[in-house]
């Protein structure tokens, strides 16, 4: 029976009131219970813990077909900016670490001030952009 369906009622599905009471009914505080075989799936999900570390830079790319897909609302919102034909894209106010990915159906010719991936970096070139 699902728990939401018992909100309010006294002894949430378990009959006699006292049963229901302290952390025993519910097979212990936090990780406890684990014993002789659950063990090992702890274990197996404390493995990976050192993936998630926390960092004050954010390692986020941005992807050519997106840029090239949003540019004029992007530049209607005041994030882009001109400098004759040229699209001045700036990856540290936008919170992007770098550029990456290919230009899908149009190119735009733009200067990027940030890293870019050599993929990018080519197809930025060759479109007559710079990545500064």
């Amino acid at each position: 029976m699902k728990r939401k369906h018992l909100r309010g009622s006294t002894t949430a599905g378990r009959g006699y009131g006292k049963r229901a009471r302290h952390a025993g009914n519910r097979g212990g505080r936090g990780r406890a219970g684990g014993g002789k075989r659950g063990q090992q799936n702890m274990m197996s999900l404390r493995a990976h813990e050192h993936r998630y570390e926390l960092s004050n830079a954010r390692n986020v790319p941005l992807n050519l077909n997106h840029i090239e897909d949003e540019i004029n609302s992007l530049e209607k919102k005041g994030v882009l900016k001109k400098e004759g034909d040229k699209v001045v894209l700036n990856l540290a106010e936008l919170g992007y670490s770098k550029v990456c990915g290919r230009f899908g159906k149009q190119r735009v010719k733009m200067i990027v001030h940030g890293k870019a991936s050599e993929k990018a970096r080519n197809e930025i070139v060759s479109a007559g952009g710079e990545v500064v």
